[in-house]
C-alpha cells in the first residue's frame, strides 16, 4: 500500500479537483484497486480515530468505543459500494451507459472529503464542526460527475442530489442497523 500515492491524492482532489478529476477519468476502474488501496486505509482511520474519540469519554467504555470504531468501518466501506450499485442502476434514467466501476469511482473519490472530516471529527466532540468540510464531497461530486459519467446538462442537477441522497441514505441505514445490533448490547 502506498500512503504517499493515498496523500498526493488527497491533495490534489481537495486543493485542484478539474486537474485531478481528469487524471482520474484516465486511470483504469479498478474496483479493487480504489477499495482496498484507497478507501479502506482512509476508513480505518477514521475508525481509530473514532475509537480513541469515544473511548476517550466518561459515557462511553472501550468496549463500546471499539463497536462504534468497528461499526464506522463497516458502514463507511459498505456504503460506499452498496451506494455505487444502486446509483449504477439508476444510470439509465438518466441517459448515462450503465457503468458499477465509473460509478464507483466518482463516489470513491468525492468521499475523500467526508473521509478526511470524519478522521479529524472523530477524536473529539470539540471538533464535530470539522465534520461540515464533509460537504465538499458534494462539490467535489458535481466537479467529477461530468468527467466520469457524462450527465447531460439538464439532468446534472438531479442526477448529483439523487446520488447524494442514495449515499447519505444508505451509509446512514447501515449505521444505524449496526450501532443497534453492536453498540446497544454492548451495555
Amino acid at each position: 500500500m502506498d500512503y504517499k500515492k493515498i496523500w498526493e491524492r488527497i491533495k490534489a482532489i481537495i486543493s485542484s479537483p478539474n486537474t485531478e478529476w481528469d487524471k482520474i477519468a484516465a486511470e483504469p476502474n479498478d474496483q479493487n484497486e480504489m477499495l482496498i488501496n484507497y478507501v479502506v486505509p482512509l476508513v480505518a482511520l477514521g475508525a481509530i480515530t473514532t475509537f480513541i474519540g469515544k473511548a476517550s469519554l466518561s459515557e462511553y467504555t472501550v468496549y463500546q468505543g471499539f463497536m462504534l470504531a468497528i461499526t464506522y468501518f463497516i458502514s463507511m466501506v459498505a456504503g460506499i459500494y452498496i451506494s455505487a450499485v444502486i446509483v449504477s442502476e439508476l444510470e439509465p434514467g438518466f441517459n448515462i451507459k450503465q457503468d458499477f466501476g465509473g460509478t464507483l469511482k466518482l463516489i470513491v473519490y468525492s468521499a475523500t472529503a467526508v473521509f478526511v472530516a470524519s478522521i479529524i471529527a472523530n477524536l473529539h466532540p470539540g471538533l464535530s464542526f470539522i465534520g461540515l468540510f464533509g460537504l465538499y464531497g458534494l462539490y467535489l461530486f458535481w466537479v467529477g460527475q461530468p468527467k466520469i459519467m457524462k450527465v447531460d446538462e439538464d439532468k446534472r442537477v438531479g442526477f448529483v442530489l439523487i446520488s447524494a441522497l442514495i449515499i447519505l441514505a444508505i451509509t446512514f441505514i447501515i449505521n444505524f442497523i449496526l450501532q443497534s445490533i453492536f453498540v446497544s448490547s454492548a451495555t
